[in-house]
């Protein structure tokens, strides 16, 4: 957050953050892989 505006995300987000930075970084979809981990979600942008 050394710059104003700062979204200031953190290092967790949710999958609607994730989906809205991905659609405004110009790709069309974001899935959830099911991928089993009790720490991390894996997810994959589409173009």
């Amino acid at each position: 957050m050394s710059e104003q505006p700062a979204a200031a995300t953190g290092t967790v987000m949710r999958p609607d953050t994730l989906r809205e930075y991905a659609l405004a970084a110009g790709y069309s979809s974001v899935e959830i892989l099911p991928i089993e981990n009790e720490l991390f979600r894996f997810y994959r942008l589409h173009p």
